[in-house]
């Protein structure tokens, strides 16, 4: 790891547990083990790193996104959600970085608009489309009614989003958290998938 990288992904493990306003370039330059004239040859400042980390984030849930898009256009989306457990589950809400970062908007989200906005945005507004997508998706190609789907996306959503806040945004993230929330988001899963009568993940 360079130096860039190891300045923001320290950083961001500051922010993350005390909150933007509360760390200084000196305690991200101490924790690095650099002088601050490091920090600037790499960064204007420190909302500089803070701006790089965000837009980080959203290259790496665009990129996620324009999976989902590509198997809404094609039809590929299965029915049994697996998809959603690789996509959304092991390289989005389980991925370190993405966890850091979403620590971070929710302490900052009270002090900073554009985090505040960033927030808004990737914990609430796009997984409520993604999800409520995907059973407008079935829907369409006959798995469930269409007058259900909207409804059924909103349960998804709402449940799903119970459990991030319960067991990945609660504490440490740590292979017991991710275990009880793989588990409870399944068992919720495999309810959805024997009402529509297909065959439950493993």
């Amino acid at each position: 790891m360079d130096t860039r990288e190891r300045i923001m992904d320290t950083a961001l493990t500051l922010f993350a547990d005390s909150g933007y306003e509360a760390v200084s370039i000196r305690d991200v330059c101490r924790e690095v083990g650099i002088k601050e004239s490091s920090v600037y040859y790499h960064f204007k400042n420190k909302r500089d790193i803070l701006d790089s980390l965000l837009n980080r984030f959203e290259d790496h849930v665009n990129a996620l996104l324009a999976v989902f898009r590509s198997a809404s256009m094609t039809g590929e989306t299965p029915p049994s959600f697996d998809w959603m457990d690789t996509y959304f589950f092991d390289q989005y809400l389980f991925d370190p970085f993405c966890n850091k970062l979403m620590r971070l908007m929710m302490i900052e989200q009270f002090h900073d608009e554009q985090i505040r906005e960033a927030y808004e945005r990737w914990l609430f507004t796009e997984p409520y489309r993604i999800e409520t997508s995907a059973f407008l998706m079935l829907a369409k190609v006959g798995v469930i009614p269409e007058a259900d789907a909207a409804q059924m996306g909103r349960n998804y959503y709402a449940n799903i989003t119970m459990l991030i806040f319960r067991h990945l945004l609660n504490g440490a993230l740590t292979e017991e958290r991710k275990d009880a929330f793989r588990t409870e988001a399944h068992a919720y899963i495999n309810t959805i998938i024997k009402q529509l009568g297909g065959k439950e993940n493993v």
